[in-house]
């Protein structure tokens, strides 16, 4: 096989789609900006991400931001938290030359008034390094459990909101000054439950839910979800893909009641190793568990800070298609204004880093009562009306065949 060829597989290999790349980055607007790292890990993936990490955080120093660090998840390994890979020793767990530099990076920023907050995602579960027990070695992130409350004001002053032990959660006050309230909930144990005992995950399930009950109770304004685990997803993890695990159908009843209700606007994941923005979940959820949500719910995948991994199209789910999505090392940004919210995708494509730009209301109106339903049928392209085994099965998710 010769070398062109060689190419043409290769890039073949790699997904890289939506219109949004093709356009040039919008200068953000917005006091608030969230950077969402997800998935780090030993490589030297992530040693190119840290570097791509330290220039925009300096980006936005100079901008007069101080951003917050969304650390959720870290990869103990090279096969991933289903593979049951030998975990290091905590004392040693971010002492690699990767992840040393990454967390560098990171408390280069904490000197210029960033903040870092986390969450253990599946693979500290997996190794004993959930923040529940008292670890050996600090993380670079600061995790005030697995349930906790950040909110955030017009002016970007940042307050811890929720105070949480055994099964309840309580919330202070809530303040009229507030212009974003970022949710930070795990629970990947409920996703893989040979984590913790039953007795162990019915308790901090019970605190996720008194702390939903708690923000319902107080006066509606923009909220993000951010987990380990999205909501839905295109990837290996989603519906019909080869480690189906994520998707509305799969979380627990409370976190399924609070998104159809309208209780986030957003919802920041990790979990796959790509890059996703979806505008909208409402048609993913409605396709794969039959529930109409009261208002459209963005979603921000990102797991590629310690690099990708191509998904075959035969093993990705099928329940959504985001608008814009890449199989390439990076992470995301979020830049949140007053009304709008600019959502930034940084991929590493070809050796050079590119950036991409959506941008999205902060309050998006309700759904209508009646409104036209997606295709139901799992292929997107299918006939709606004769079903699924008619017409040609072809997703769009690269140049459509001749």
């Amino acid at each position: 096989m010769g070398l062109a060829s060689l190419v043409l597989l290769t890039l073949a290999g790699c997904r890289h789609r939506g219109a949004a790349w093709a356009q040039a980055a919008a200068q953000p607007e917005g006091a608030v900006e969230i950077v969402v790292l997800g998935q780090p890990r030993e490589s030297p993936h992530t040693r190119a991400l840290a570097r791509e990490l330290e220039r925009s955080l300096a980006d936005a120093a100079a901008a007069g931001r101080a951003p917050i660090l969304a650390w959720l998840g870290t990869d103990f390994g090279r096969r991933g938290p289903e593979r049951g890979q030998p975990c290091p020793d905590p004392a040693l767990a971010y002492s690699g030359p990767a992840l040393t530099e990454l967390s560098r990076v990171v408390d280069d920023a904490l000197g210029r008034g960033a903040t870092a907050w986390g969450l253990p995602g599946p693979d500290g579960w997996r190794c004993d390094m959930s923040g529940l027990e008292a670890p050996a070695a600090p993380a670079p992130y600061a995790q005030p459990g697995v349930a906790y409350v950040l909110r955030v004001s017009e002016r970007a002053e940042l307050s811890l909101a929720s105070s949480c032990a055994g099964e309840t959660c309580t919330l202070a006050p809530p303040r009229d000054d507030t212009l974003v309230e970022l949710v930070f909930l795990d629970f990947s144990f409920w996703h893989y439950r040979e984590l913790v005992d039953d007795a162990a995950a019915s308790s901090l399930l019970s605190q996720q839910a008194e702390l939903l009950a708690a923000l319902a109770r107080q006066p509606p304004r923009p909220r993000l979800l951010l987990s380990p685990i999205p909501v839905e997803s295109a990837g290996a993890h989603g519906v019909g893909g080869r480690n189906q695990r994520t998707a509305f159908r799969y979380l627990p009843e409370f976190v399924q009641d609070a998104l159809a209700q309208g209780l986030f606007v957003g919802v920041l994941g990790s979990l796959e190793r790509d890059l996703q923005v979806s505008e909208d979940l409402s048609d993913a959820i409605l396709r794969n568990h039959r529930t109409f949500v009261h208002q459209p719910i963005f979603e921000v995948i990102s797991g590629a800070a310690g690099g990708s991994s191509h998904t075959l199209p035969t093993s990705r789910g099928g329940a959504l298609l985001p608008d814009l999505e890449s199989e390439h090392l990076g992470f995301a940004r979020l830049v949140i204004g007053p009304e709008r919210v600019q959502i930034y995708v940084h991929a590493r494509v070809a050796g050079r880093w590119r950036v991409a730009t959506i941008e999205l209301p902060l309050q998006p109106e309700p759904h209508p009562a009646l409104r036209e339903t997606p295709t139901i049928q799992p292929c997107h392209s299918c006939d709606p009306h004769d079903g699924a085994a008619d017409g040609d099965a072809f997703v769009p998710r690269g140049p459509r065949p001749r």
